[in-house]
């Protein structure tokens, strides 16, 4: 082998290790961040007050959201950038509802596959969990849809970028998933059966 080709060779192996090392590096830091972020939750559960996961972080988590198959989402504080790197955010509350924003190609991603009826449940820091179901999904486009939180305030809005397989990010589309509580849900359509609306066979 020529010295120009061992030198090449070297090169690209020495490349190769550097952006393995990064990798590792970023899923390291993505572990640790997510392991600060549950032991954030936890004082929160047992003291009350806000908790930030490291001493110059500038949120806090506010909630848990776990899917049917147990993964548990830690909700952060304000939909920042620096937030959003970490976690689904909370959208500044001006009343009513909560609106949930996160990004497509990480922890939001699993919106894709949400479908009517499926179910997700929500821990808040009174510790109380509360159990939703998907009433609707939509495509909102950010030019001229509004993405103001629900009216009710039980109700819960989870956001992201749109399409999913988008080559570029920050795109007008958003991905809109709309939550109600289960209780709630299901008394409604008791009532609908026994006023004989939605009764099968009708």
């Amino acid at each position: 082998m020529a010295r120009s080709e061992r030198a090449l060779l070297g090169l690209v192996l020495g490349l190769l290790i550097l952006v393995a090392g990064k990798a590792s590096w970023i899923e390291a830091k993505a572990w640790v961040a997510q392991a600060l972020i549950a032991q954030a939750w936890e004082r929160t559960l047992a003291e009350g007050g806000h908790h930030p996961p490291w001493p110059w972080a500038d949120t806090w988590p506010v909630a848990r959201l776990t899917d049917n198959n147990g993964k548990d989402l830690y909700i952060l504080e304000s939909a920042s950038g620096q937030a959003l790197a970490f976690g689904p955010g909370r959208m500044a509350a001006t009343g009513g509802g909560w609106v949930v924003a996160g990004h497509r190609d990480t922890h939001f991603r699993f919106l894709e596959g949400l479908e009517k009826d499926d179910r997700l449940s929500l821990q808040k820091a009174d510790g109380g969990w509360t159990r939703y179901r998907v009433s609707a999904t939509k495509v909102a486009d950010t030019r001229r849809d509004s993405l103001q939180p629900p009216e009710d305030p039980q109700a819960l809005a989870l956001v992201t970028c749109y399409p999913f397989d988008a080559s570029a990010a920050g795109g007008p589309l958003r991905y809109v998933v709309r939550m109600e509580p289960v209780a709630r849900a299901e008394s409604v359509v008791s009532a609908e059966t026994l006023s004989g609306r939605g009764y099968p066979g009708r």
